[in-house]
C-alpha cells in the first residue's frame, strides 16, 4: 500500500513539474494600444464586438493595464480578450474587454494569465 501512495504522489509531482514548465510565466502590466487607425479603442463590457462601451476612443499609444485574458467573440482571426482597465483616460478608471489584436504585446498569444471570474 506504502509503495502505490509513494508512486502514486511521484506521478503527480512528475506531471506537475511538465505542465508547469511548459507555462510561461505572466504578469499584469502596461502595455500600448495600437492599429486603430486613429478611430481609437473601445473597452466594452463583455468580450464581444457589440458589448457596451464603458470607454470609447483611447488613442494608440496609451497605455492599458492588462489583468488577465478570457476567449471571447473572434476578431482579426484571435478571441483572445484582455480584461484591462484605461489607467485613468477620460478622467476615470474603466475596466472592460478589449481585443488582443489592439494591444501591443509583442506576441499573437495571451502575455497574461486567464481570467478566473
Amino acid at each position: 500500500m506504502l509503495k502505490k501512495v509513494t508512486f502514486s504522489l511521484v506521478a503527480v509531482v512528475i506531471v506537475g513539474f511538465v505542465l508547469l514548465t511548459n507555462l510561461t510565466i505572466t504578469h499584469a502590466a502596461f502595455y500600448p494600444v495600437q492599429k486603430t487607425g486613429g478611430a481609437g479603442l473601445d473597452i466594452r463590457t463583455t468580450p464581444t464586438i457589440n458589448g457596451k462601451r464603458v470607454e470609447t476612443n483611447i488613442p494608440d499609444g496609451k497605455k492599458l493595464w492588462l489583468y488577465c485574458y478570457v476567449n471571447g467573440e473572434s476578431y482579426k482571426g484571435s478571441k483572445i480578450w484582455d480584461f484591462a482597465d484605461d489607467n485613468g483616460y477620460g478622467g476615470d478608471l474603466d475596466q472592460g474587454y478589449v481585443p488582443d489584436y489592439f494591444i501591443k504585446t509583442g506576441s499573437s498569444k495571451p502575455v497574461v494569465g486567464y481570467c478566473a471570474f
